[in-house]
């Protein structure tokens, strides 16, 4: 009777020395799982770039810059027109992000031509290479953060700003014909005064 009741009271300590040690395993694994979090907000551009306010990667990586074939077409890899540096892990503040310069993909444009949304996704530096293999691997490499069944994401308004064309002299060609038109009025009214002064 002792031996069962001391076979029990040690099974039972088992059990709890077990139950025990199991829980930091569930605990260190959900605290190592990969997040992201981006703040993309509407603004301004040259065209060349565009910028993040924020971006913090857990694990570290890349943002891509997708265009709106991302959704009107649901191309992931064919979208990205643009991609920051290799960014460590955590917080980064201002993060620039040049367009149309990325390997692996040859644009026929080196600028935004027009207003529109674009879309920022966050990238993980899987072969921890630093370099960006996203889309030369056709998407095999370097992939997106994931959220659940979905990609982590931000998307944000840009407008272009008006691109400056000027002549040689720096003149807006839209001005020439103005001064033209005032320069063909001054030399009218003098002609027309040494008309008058001649009689």
């Amino acid at each position: 009777m002792h031996t069962t009741k001391a076979l029990i009271a040690a099974s039972l300590a088992l059990l709890c020395v077990a139950g025990v040690g199991a829980v930091p395993t569930v605990q260190s694994q959900q605290a190592h799982t990969p997040n992201a979090t981006m703040v993309f907000t509407d603004q301004t551009t040259n065209g060349t770039t565009v910028q993040l306010n924020s971006v913090n990667l857990s694990e570290g990586g890349f943002v891509a810059i997708h265009d709106r074939n991302l959704t009107a077409e649901n191309d992931t890899v064919g979208s990205v027109i643009g991609v920051s540096k290799r960014l460590s892990p955590g917080p980064h503040q201002d993060v620039q992000v040049r367009l149309y310069a990325i390997d692996g993909r040859e644009f026929n444009q080196s600028r935004l031509r027009t207003n529109g949304s674009l879309t920022a996704m966050a990238h993980f530096d899987s072969n921890d290479n630093g370099e960006f293999d996203f889309v030369q691997t056709n998407g095999s490499v370097d992939g997106p953060y994931v959220a659940g069944t979905g990609t982590i994401v931000e998307s944000a308004g840009v407008s272009v700003e008006r691109e400056e064309t000027a002549s040689d002299g720096g003149l807006d060609i839209g001005l020439v014909p103005i001064v033209a038109a005032g320069l063909v009025l001054v030399v009218l009214v003098v002609l027309a005064a040494a008309v008058v002064r001649r009689r």
